[in-house]
């Protein structure tokens, strides 16, 4: 079984051929350039170039798997992008296509209207598929604080007092390798939400993580609009804020990140990583 991984270079893309390799997996992973596909190469895992922007590309990718892992960047062209793969996978007899959404309450911005007409072309196609949603993730959230917690031991953020159901990177990996896996009758056309145990808001995310380095953490809550220029300041590039930053902690603030599931335990047999675990196993990036 040759399982076909898009955006293999990118966080979710890049750990998903990493799990997948370790047990044993074929891995096509996928990328634009000749140079990273060769970087990708070893070992049962086949870097191979392919460009969603380029449907002439995909034919031949396709017909080398048996499954595919679609995921792609938040990019106002996400959703053309992934119905050009799902049109080509379709074609090619593709036996299931796993895709990554998101858990979090986005209805209606442009996010969400991008991957909605990736999920409506999931709908018509006959492919097996399944979503893989996690919830707002550790990675995303608190990597991006390492900065200010080492210099000054203070987060930043616009997510005001709404709670929210972050999750580990790692768990969501541990899903969506499974379902690549099983039946593709399994999870056919279900929404798999994946959230960490239980919901916080920031300030008590920000104890949690002081708990667990014997340090003591601060959360600084901004207005959107000081958040964004502060984000400017430090380089932030303006045309990805709304898309890739302002619009999650937006629907953080508005309790739109505030679900908990048991999606990970139902699946693994696993209790879901908390932060407190999460930041005990990474307190080497922080430098505490």
């Amino acid at each position: 079984m040759a399982i076909l991984v898009t955006g293999a270079t990118g966080m979710f893309g890049s750990a998903v051929v990493s799990a997948l390799a370790q047990v044993g997996v074929e891995v096509l992973a996928m990328t634009r350039s000749e140079s990273s596909a060769e970087k990708l190469t070893h070992g049962n895992v086949t870097g191979v170039v392919g460009n969603l922007d380029d449907p002439e590309s995909l034919p031949a990718l396709m017909q080398r798997a048996d499954r595919m892992f679609l995921v792609s960047p938040m990019h106002p062209s996400l959703g053309q992008r992934e119905v050009t793969a799902i049109n080509a996978a379709t074609s090619a007899g593709i036996k299931q296509i796993v895709k990554l959404y998101g858990a979090v309450r986005h209805e209606g911005d442009q996010l969400d209207t991008q991957h909605q007409m990736s999920i409506e072309r999931l709908n018509t196609c006959e492919v097996p598929w399944t979503l893989v949603s996690p919830q707002t993730v550790m990675e995303t959230n608190l990597l991006g604080q390492i900065d200010g917690i080492k210099s000054e031991r203070s987060m930043y953020g616009a997510a005001g007092n709404g709670r929210i159901g972050m999750v580990a990177l790692d768990d969501c990996i541990e899903v969506a390798s499974t379902v690549l896996q099983s039946d593709p009758k399994q999870w056919e056309s279900a929404n798999l939400e994946i959230t960490g145990p239980s919901a916080l808001t920031y300030n008590e995310i920000a104890t949690e993580m002081s708990r667990a380095c014997n340090e003591t953490i601060t959360y600084v809550d901004m207005s959107e609009e000081e958040f964004s220029s502060m984000l400017l300041e430090y380089g932030f590039p303006e045309e990805d804020l709304e898309m890739q930053v302002l619009c999650h902690f937006r629907q953080m603030r508005n309790g739109k990140a505030s679900l908990v599931t048991d999606t990970f335990e139902k699946v693994t047999g696993k209790p879901a990583t908390s932060i407190y675990d999460w930041m005990q196993k990474n307190l080497d990036l922080f430098d505490i």
